[in-house]
């Protein structure tokens, strides 16, 4: 007699949640790692319009070039402060993630001591049986009363 769990379908939905939650949180961390890449570019990008400015200053400038300059580094500003703000979401939804993984993590081990506890159940019924069946040939073969002659 072959061992069946019964609960083998919760047990591979439970393992197929749990790698749907893993590929989740690896997606995640790949979109906060180009959030973060993104954010260190419009830095970049706004020290190097600062230094452009800051060396256009020691020329002559006229005010409309000067506006210029002001309303782009404040819009530079503006766009960094969106992506601290994309980031901050991305770690967010990286820390969410990882709580569903979790859940899914235990969830799933759950099911699998429930799986070990009734295999180690049916060893041992298997087992008792086997006995039973060994003390019951012994009963055919010697008898109830202990004859060994």
């Amino acid at each position: 007699m072959a061992y069946h769990f019964k609960l083998e379908t919760v047990l591979g939905l439970r393992r197929n949640l749990e790698e749907l939650a893993q590929q989740k949180l690896a997606r995640e961390l790949a979109l906060l790692a180009a959030e973060k890449l993104r954010l260190a570019a419009l830095q970049q990008e706004r020290k190097e319009l600062i230094a452009e400015f800051e060396e256009e200053k020691h020329r002559k400038m006229s005010a409309p070039v000067f506006a210029f300059y002001v309303e782009g580094i404040f819009r530079k500003e503006q766009e960094v402060e969106a992506g601290f703000a994309r980031v901050e979401a991305g770690q967010a939804a990286v820390v969410r993630a990882r709580e569903e993984l979790a859940a899914k993590m235990r969830d799933k081990k759950v099911m699998e001591k429930a799986r070990e506890r009734d295999y180690q159940k049916f060893l041992l019924a298997a087992l008792k049986k086997e006995q039973n069946e060994a003390d019951e040939q012994m009963v055919l073969r010697f008898g109830r009363k202990g004859n060994l002659h």
